[in-house]
């Protein structure tokens, strides 16, 4: 494990540390429930409203990028129709396991790890309709976005008794994010005659494979329902805030009768439309880091995955002794 993150691992445990002993001060001294009694396990699994950040933006604006890139110069005098547009990724499932402790009848700190996965694919592309003795052109671009997380969570609770069954809680915490994201697109790009004929096929994929880490905080409000002695039923809306930045890894790139293959890391840039003005959102790999000013190009910067927003979760806590 490289030292920046060794390093970031180590103030989260002593956070969690000082937290803990800070926490234990405020016990009330005429609750005397045993000490090994206090501590229990939540398992929890939901729907969750992701944000995304810079690839549902590429996603958005990756056909009108390619159709610029390649035909830009014929625009003026052929007809473009856009196909059906590319999806975003918007929903994940995100799963939980967290050890919790007891500090009063009011407080409570968990210690928990979980998964975060979402992944979709689809379609888009454009035709361009030319006349003789032109060839029409149909491009399509297929991408698939997948994302995978486990976070390393510390959380505190606040809880308001409702009825000896049921009770009431909010909840805050801070987490740091291990994630991977796999994007995998193809592209074909025909020529077609106007009987139909196929006159040129061409095809291309690439693939890259991409991790990194980052700090994250969440927080939400829950329901709990004791319906035996050490079980209850736990229901939790909880917001996310987290976005992991500097993904790095490797691309395989076919296309044009060869193979590629380099490490590298993602790169947001948007690059400018001189037909209409408007500026398009790019994903671009880099071996390194670039170095290039131009006025097509703007707001280059490291790609960020954002882990940002909301979940609806239901699970069990169970006390273990």
């Amino acid at each position: 494990m490289r030292i920046k993150n060794f390093k970031k691992i180590i103030v989260l445990l002593f956070s969690i540390i000082a937290l803990s002993m800070s926490l234990t001060g405020i016990i009330q001294a005429e609750e005397r429930q045993n000490f090994i009694q206090r501590f229990s396990i939540k398992v929890s699994g939901g729907l969750s409203y992701l944000a995304v950040g810079d690839f549902n933006k590429f996603l958005e604006d990756v056909t009108s990028v390619e159709a610029y890139n390649r035909y830009v110069y014929i625009f003026d005098y052929f007809e473009m129709t856009k196909k059906e547009e590319l999806k975003k990724i918007r929903f994940g499932f995100d799963s939980e396991i967290e050890l919790t402790f007891d500090i009063n009848s009011r407080w409570r700190i968990g210690l928990g790890t979980g998964y975060v996965y979402t992944s979709r694919g689809s379609s888009g592309g454009f035709e361009i309709s030319r006349p003789e003795p032109y060839d029409d052109t149909d491009f399509t671009y297929s991408p698939r976005i997948s994302i995978r997380a486990i976070p390393l969570k510390l959380g505190i609770y606040y809880i308001k008794h409702s009825t000896p069954k049921a009770n009431w809680f909010v909840n805050g915490g801070i987490g740091y994010y291990f994630a991977k994201t796999s994007y995998y697109w193809e592209q074909r790009e025909t020529l077609i005659e106007e009987d139909g004929y196929v006159r040129a096929d061409w095809r291309a994929m690439a693939e890259w494979d991409l991790s990194s880490n980052g700090f994250g905080f969440h927080g939400g409000i829950g329901f709990e329902y004791k319906f035996a002695e050490n079980f209850s039923l736990v229901i939790e809306a909880q917001g996310r805030y987290a976005r992991v930045k500097k993904l790095k890894g490797d691309e395989i790139y076919v296309g044009g009768g060869s193979m590629q293959n380099y490490y590298g890391e993602v790169y947001y840039v948007e690059k400018k439309n001189r037909i209409n003005g408007e500026y398009y959102s790019c994903l671009r790999f880099y071996k390194e880091k670039p170095n290039f000013k131009t006025p097509e190009l703007r707001n280059l910067r490291e790609a960020a995955l954002d882990l940002s927003g909301f979940l609806l979760k239901i699970g069990i806590r169970i006390r273990l002794f």
